[in-house]
């Protein structure tokens, strides 16, 4: 069991990811869409866009499927502030070089376009109430 505002159903994705070995990429796209956005908004929310950005995700997905998972929940302005700074680093396929995105958060954490992107997105409570609408709307496909 988590501490996940979401519950049950953030439970049972959890759970089938174990059982798909860690794949996510296996599960139903709205288990899917849970675990992204749960994962990253968790991050960002106790740490930022740099906390995000830091982290290298089991099998490095590109921060484009992370992008939709928001835009699916309809957290239009998340979805963008993740793609917008995304963009900024000076290199393709960024979620590929840890080194690299180390190098480059370290200029960018000084960016006023890069601060003022992560200042809309951290503790956006409007994510979580997407998100929690999202399941619900999805309810079948949570094991319920």
């Amino acid at each position: 069991m988590t501490d996940s505002p979401l519950g049950k159903p953030y439970d049972y994705a959890v759970s089938r990811l174990a059982a798909a070995g860690g794949d996510l990429e296996a599960l139903p796209l709205p288990l899917q869409t849970l675990l992204l956005v749960e994962m990253a908004q968790a991050m960002i929310d106790s740490g930022g866009l740099e906390y995000f950005f830091e982290t290298d995700f089991p099998n490095n997905p590109a921060y484009e499927v992370f992008v939709q998972a928001y835009r699916r929940i309809g957290a239009e302005s998340a979805a963008a502030c993740i793609e917008a700074s995304a963009l900024m680093f000076p290199f393709g396929e960024p979620h590929f070089f840890e080194e690299l995105r180390q190098v480059w958060l370290e200029k960018m954490r000084v960016d006023p376009r890069f601060a003022s992107l992560g200042e809309r997105i951290t503790g956006d409570a409007s994510v979580w109430e997407k998100l929690s609408q999202y399941v619900q709307r999805h309810i079948d496909a949570f094991g319920a």
